[in-house]
């Protein structure tokens, strides 16, 4: 059987999303799931038509098409369906409630939350069209964000984007994923990206920019981040070489990985993994969550964060943000254990040298560190 139905998107002044539970009758691979609410086309109807007078009839509500945006086809065990989304908006505004006559429950959902519900396979992937709706109305970018692709779920959005690199995507393209089955940190470890639990996402840069000075871009991410996490009261610090933390743990981790030609460096995907939600209890002693923030509206910060010290750096490399690199650098006169190739070595921080090296003091003489991490600190 081959259904076509129109989804109403129907969203408040405010960007929230109404979504509704279906009961248990019908078939089973939709029984008890949640969806946007709509129905099937009758002859002659387009999906926006429909949409309006399925949700006058199954829910007492009118509403608006205000457009048609997307279409996803699934196929179920019992039936197939092609779903076209159709944005709304309610009649008059505010946030009414439905009557529930085939469904048993309803949630005005902002787009960052939807995840919480157990929704219908084939309604799913409209929610990145909603989450990409939210960011774009609060993003106040000239580059970076602009082209942007908002996933339900991918291995790596930094695996995703060198793709798009590899392809002519321009500087400043935007990969962002609710959730990354494969996602990676610095030295090959896992980055774990649950559900609503982080911000995952990766942003492409083409600077024009020798090897040595590209390789410090990791540093420029890092403040963005701090920068934007200060802006909303967040306590935040730049780690050399790659992350950020809230107090002594971990709250985002950055990687930075090139897209390579016979040319050299034509594009640096900027990998940005931040811990919104509850951090599994195994690493809450080195990694901690922001407690729940509005995922959508800090990635459209952190963007503008990165757009402004990307620009300064393009011209004057890591001494343009020489102010910024010392206030935020967390470590910065403290005692620590550095783990460069090799080796280990203990002795306190002097700050961040312009090619991004650490600079660590060790028996009254200075020793650039180039690569490796700290691993303790005071």
């Amino acid at each position: 059987m081959e259904l076509t139905v129109a989804a109403a998107m129907i969203v408040d002044a405010e960007g929230a999303v109404l979504c509704v539970r279906r009961g248990a009758k019908g078939f089973p691979s939709t029984a008890n799931k949640w969806e946007f609410p709509g129905g099937k086309l009758e002859p002659g109807e387009t999906p926006a038509q429909a949409a309006v007078r399925e949700v006058r009839e199954e829910l007492g509500l009118e509403i608006e098409a205000l457009a048609e945006c997307a279409a996803v086809r699934h196929v179920y065990p019992e039936f197939a369906i092609t779903l076209h989304g159709v944005l709304c908006a309610p009649v008059g505004g505010g946030r009414p409630s439905p009557a529930l006559r085939e469904h048993t429950d309803f949630d005005w959902c902002p787009p960052d939350k939807l995840w919480r519900h157990d929704f219908a396979a084939a309604d799913t992937p409209l929610q990145a069209h909603l989450r990409e709706r939210f960011f774009g109305s609060r993003l106040r970018t000239a580059t970076f964000g602009r082209q942007a692709r908002f996933l339900q779920s991918c291995d790596s959005t930094n695996t995703a984007l060198l793709a798009l690199a590899e392809a002519g995507a321009p500087e400043g393209t935007l990969v962002v994923t609710e959730e990354q089955t494969a996602g990676r940190g610095r030295l090959g470890r896992a980055w774990a990206s649950p559900p609503g639990q982080c911000l995952t996402f990766s942003l492409l840069a083409r600077p024009k920019a020798p090897p040595e000075v590209a390789a410090t871009l990791p540093l420029v991410a890092g403040l963005a981040v701090a920068t934007a996490l200060r802006a909303r009261g967040f306590e935040a610090g730049l780690k050399w070489p790659n992350d950020v933390l809230l107090g002594d743990r971990k709250a985002c981790g950055i990687l930075c990985e090139a897209q390579t030609s016979a040319r050299g460096i034509e594009g640096i995907v900027v990998g940005i993994g931040i811990n919104t939600g509850a951090v599994p209890e195994a690493l809450a002693h080195r990694a901690v969550g922001l407690g729940g923030v509005d995922r959508l509206a800090l990635l459209a910060e952190v963007c503008a964060a990165f757009e402004a010290r990307y620009a300064r750096w393009a011209k004057g490399g890591l001494p343009a943000l020489r102010a910024e690199l010392d206030a935020l650098d967390c470590k910065r006169g403290k005692a620590i254990l550095v783990r460069p190739a090799g080796g280990t070595l203990e002795g306190v921080s002097r700050g961040i040298r312009d090619d991004g090296a650490l600079l660590l003091e060790r028996g009254g003489q200075i020793e650039p560190i180039l690569c490796g991490e700290i691993a303790q600190w005071d």
